[in-house]
């Protein structure tokens, strides 16, 4: 059977169409879709996981809140007690007194607030004057807390680094306030040491969960109290150079979400001063116990959104596939039933089809059109002398000679029944018809069919009708004239050629 190839323009377009339409375009469009889901999916998940954040930032808030009014409550009341011993020390009558009435009379003072060790007082220069519990130094002079009071006027509550073992081996941290004279000038130092056990009890009922922490810092860097503590002894560790506390020492106020220098743990930080005061409250929440959570819905609904993804995917894929095949099928039963099955050849229907559309073209266009009939001369003789199968073999050789001496794209050669073949020859003059039918007529005498010992080919008779100009009338009547010019032929002894042309008319098509 020859290869032969339907020209293009003489092809149903409806047949790619079909195929992009329920092949390709049906696996974009689940493509599509799954990314659609998928993205939807990974925009509601971000926003909830902001929720999430929002949520454990109140949360870190309301924690931070409660600690920083605490400790403000605290330091008020020994601010309070403080500046009551200077309102004594500076009434000239109290002042007067001895020692033993001011020793009940700071143990009084002290007694009212609760967790204050000692109280002592120095004079301008540093001296002892008078104190109550353990003594801090027998001499001020040279304390940081003295020479910041005396070199500051109005520093008012001044908080030290945190000291251990001063008072009893405990963590304490040292309270002082500025004595001013009648005229305004430095008048000495109320020092009082204050146990951070009290911080310590302020810190330890809070709410915590494994990864989470309070911290109470000093100006300086100092931890003043850590819950939980990472070894039970965090007081007095510095952190001054730490990246988290230098960011919170500039900003005083805020949150963000960073790594521990401390433990290499991820937090949500918020942090603020404690009013009246340079010490920062910080509270930090692990992220992965805030976030476990949403992790885990995340990954089950995102990996249900996955799979559901991958399912509608392979699902278009399976419906194209099956649509291709369908498609392939009716593709394969339009070309059966415009093809004739022995040679391979557009069968008659196929070819009055392009006929008419080429006849149509001509007549807008005033192109030539040309048509060729062939006929297979003494074929009946052929048949019953070798039998059917020779016959059907010499009908091939005869589609195979017509496919070779058509080359462009609009020659359409077709076998439109029995022994006869026709040719379209677009944009064609008669004698290029003739041309292309005496070649052909010319090869296939030189072919014999390799049976029987060789037989050779049968002759043709072809009868030619080509359009001159524009032409009226009907691809019909183009036929029936190459039709008419192919009876002459075969009137006329067989083998042979003969041409009818169309009459051109100024008609419009």
């Amino acid at each position: 059977m020859p290869d032969v190839s339907v020209p293009s323009r003489f092809k149903s377009s409806s047949i790619g169409l079909r195929r992009k339409l329920s092949g390709t375009g049906l696996v974009a469009a689940s493509v599509i879709a799954a990314m659609l889901v998928l993205l939807a999916i990974a925009v509601s998940l971000r926003q909830y996981r902001e929720e999430v954040g929002a949520r454990g930032l109140l949360t870190a808030q309301a924690l931070d809140a409660s600690v920083e009014a605490q400790l403000h409550r605290q330091l008020e009341s020994y601010d309070a007690a403080l500046q009551l011993v200077i309102a004594n020390f500076s009434d000239p009558t109290l002042r007067m007194m001895n020692d033993d009435i001011w020793q009940l009379l700071l143990s009084n003072i002290q007694n009212s607030a609760p967790s204050i060790l000692s109280i002592t007082i120095a004079n301008a220069g540093g001296r002892v004057l008078s104190r109550q519990g353990a003594a801090i130094a027998e001499d001020f002079a040279n304390l940081p807390f003295f020479k910041a009071q005396q070199a500051r006027a109005g520093l008012g509550l001044l908080i030290s680094d945190l000291a251990i073992g001063q008072q009893s081996s405990r963590e304490t941290v040292i309270l002082s306030r500025r004595i001013v004279r009648s005229d305004g000038r430095f008048g000495g130092v109320v020092a009082a040491v204050v146990d951070l056990a009290v911080v310590h009890r302020i810190l330890q009922p809070m709410p915590l969960g494994p990864q989470d922490l309070i911290t109470v810092v000093s100006e300086s860097g100092r931890v003043i109290s850590r819950m939980p503590a990472i070894d039970g002894g965090d007081a007095g560790m510095d952190v001054s150079k730490s990246p988290n506390f230098l960011r919170m020492q500039r900003l005083g106020q805020g949150s963000f979400t960073s790594l521990s220098s401390l433990d290499g743990v991820e937090r949500l930080f918020r942090f603020s001063r404690v009013e009246g005061t340079d010490m920062l409250v910080v509270v930090g929440l692990g992220t992965e116990a805030l976030y476990s959570n949403w992790r885990r819905q995340s990954a089950l609904i995102g990996g249900l959104a996955l799979v559901v993804s991958v399912a509608l995917v392979l699902a278009a894929l399976l419906l194209a596939r099956e649509a291709r095949l369908r498609t392939a099928a009716q593709d394969e039963l339009e070309k059966q039933a415009m093809t004739d099955f022995l040679t391979g050849l557009p069968n008659r229907r196929q070819f009055e089809m392009s006929l008419d559309r080429e006849w149509r073209r001509a007549a807008r266009t005033g192109a030539d059109l040309a048509v060729i009939l062939f006929d297979a001369d003494h074929f009946k003789q052929l048949n019953d002398r070798h039998g059917h199968a020779v016959g059907d073999e010499m009908l091939k050789l005869i589609a195979e000679v017509l496919v070779s001496a058509t080359h462009r794209p609009g020659d359409l050669p077709a076998r439109i029944g029995g022994e006869e073949f026709a040719i379209i020859l677009a944009d064609t003059s008669e004698e290029g018809a003739l041309c292309v039918a005496e070649r052909i007529r010319s090869t296939l005498g030189e072919k014999t069919l390799s049976v029987h010992g060789g037989i050779p080919a049968v002759t043709l008779s072809a009868g030619i009708a080509a359009t001159v100009g524009r032409s009226t009338g009907s691809a019909a009547e183009l036929l029936a004239a190459a039709d008419a010019a192919l009876y002459v032929a075969k009137e006329e002894g067989r083998d042979r050629i003969r041409v009818r042309s169309v009459p051109e008319t100024n008609a419009p098509a």
